[in-house]
Order: C-alpha cells, then sequence, then structure tokens
C-alpha cells in the first residue's frame, strides 16, 4: 500500500496536539509525542511494546517518512529542517534518524507571532 497525502491528512487530524509552552513567545507550534499509549500509560503499565503502541508507531513513523520524502527544506534559526506544507500548517520533526524520531511537530505558515523568520532552501 502507497501512503500518501490521504493518509497523512487522516492521520494529523486524528491527533490531539498539544501546545509547545517554552516556544509560544517567539515561536508558536503544536506537538504530538509518539509514545506512549494513554490507556495503559495512565494505568503506569505501558512499556511502549503493547499492540496499541506498535500500531501507533507504525503510523507515526509513516508520517514522518512521508514528511521526509515529500517536505522541503528550510532554515529556521541555525538548523536545517524538512518541513511539509499542507494547507495553513508546516509539519516537521528534529530530524534525528527514525527510531529515535519522537516529536512531530506543527505551526502555522507564516504565523505573525513567530519571531524567527523561515528560510525555504528548496524554493526559487
Amino acid at each position: 500500500m502507497n501512503y500518501g497525502i490521504e493518509d497523512f491528512t487522516n492521520y494529523i487530524n486524528s491527533k490531539t496536539w498539544k501546545n509547545a509552552k517554552t516556544f509560544e513567545h517567539f515561536a508558536p507550534h503544536e506537538y504530538v509525542l509518539s509514545f506512549p499509549c494513554e490507556k495503559t500509560k495512565a494505568e503506569g503499565k505501558c512499556t511502549n511494546n503493547c499492540d496499541i503502541c506498535k500500531a501507533e508507531r507504525k503510523a507515526f513513523e509513516d508520517a514522518v517518512i512521508f514528511i521526509r520524502e515529500n517536505g522541503e527544506r528550510a532554515k529556521f534559526q541555525n538548523r536545517i529542517y524538512t518541513m511539509l506544507c499542507l494547507g495553513n500548517y508546516q509539519y516537521w520533526t528534529m530530524g534525528d534518524p527514525l527510531e529515535t524520531t519522537w516529536v512531530l511537530n506543527k505551526a502555522l505558515i507564516d504565523d505573525p507571532r513567530c519571531k524567527v523568520k523561515t528560510y525555504w532552501l528548496d524554493r526559487a
């Protein structure tokens, strides 16, 4: 099965995004984490290896790979990220290897509250 824009859209729309409070005054954005599942986390029993977590991790990794294969490079502060723009938002990870990527971020494109300019490297 080929993972496409519809799959990515379904994934991001199914998540409950959290506000990144430490960045809200200069680079407002939201994020989701890949671990552990909420049901067993609340019970304190999840080892991040239950069936729910495995399925969630697979869906998360598919979304990350989609961003990395279809996004554009952008310089933000002193780092280069691969960002995927969709609708009013841009999506990115911190660029770590897939197996150690746990955070997926999103921010409004050209958010007027953002104090740091994004420089798109793959655009003319």
